[in-house]
């Protein structure tokens, strides 16, 4: 199946957009219990284990006159659709995304995942790729990423804060652990009270460039995509 060339200036509008739109629900949306029976039958196609996250390669050799990358295996290899989760907190909207069903109240949400990808998604068809840079929620993603892959849903939970550059940066947790840390970030909400946390930074534009643009697309197909936002007749989108 030949790579299918993104245009990454088409794909930052959308993550912003989704961003804000989700930002409405912040006060309805709450965690669930992890329970496999909760979860639709509908959707219970087995299928292969996520990737592992690791960090970004630095050895990606770009080709300049194409502006596309040579490397030969991406972590969106095999994916149609694609949501970057940036700033996933504990996880909640990615859960939303595969597990409607589960958040009724939601309503803003739910409308804006199901005109980016559909209200007849289907799960096999869609990857994940959460990025949360706060520690504290390490095992709760390593938790998600196995309780999806139960059945086949790819999950991808990436340690770092996005940024124009990589490195390092400081943030903050800010004294609101009853809230999931949802204040964790770079600046100090609460004074000399806030506790600094160095965390790892990676380049979005470059990785998106590394690990989506140009990957190869999944033979089969599940859902029905006809009329969703953006992707014209069901086209892959991100």
């Amino acid at each position: 199946m030949p790579r299918r060339r993104i245009s990454i200036s088409t794909v930052l509008p959308t993550i912003l957009f989704i961003a804000y739109f989700l930002h409405l629900d912040k006060k309805i949306l709450r965690d669930v219990a992890f329970d496999p029976a909760s979860t639709s039958s509908s959707s219970s196609t087995k299928n292969t284990a996520p990737h592992t996250p690791f960090p970004p390669r630095p050895n990606t050799k770009i080709n300049t006159n194409t502006n596309t990358t040579s490397l030969k295996n991406k972590l969106a290899d095999d994916c149609h659709h694609i949501y970057l989760d940036l700033g996933s907190n504990i996880g909640i909207h990615s859960r939303l995304l595969y597990q409607p069903h589960l958040y009724p109240h939601a309503l803003k949400s739910k409308f804006l995942f199901d005109q980016q990808f559909g209200p007849h998604r289907h799960n096999n068809d869609l990857c994940v790729f959460a990025f949360e840079p706060n520690p504290i929620h390490r095992e709760r993603h390593v938790n998600l990423t196995r309780y999806f892959a139960q059945w086949g849903w790819r999950y991808h939970y990436l340690p770092f804060a996005v940024s124009d550059s990589y490195g390092n940066e400081t943030f903050y947790h800010n004294g609101d652990g009853h809230k999931e840390e949802i204040g964790f970030g770079d600046h100090r909400l609460i004074g000399k009270g806030a506790v600094e946390e160095v965390v790892p930074t990676i380049r979005l534009v470059d990785w998106i460039r590394e690990e989506v643009r140009g990957r190869r697309l999944p033979k089969k197909v599940f859902g029905k995509y006809g009329g969703i936002y953006g992707g014209g007749d069901g086209k892959p989108k991100v």
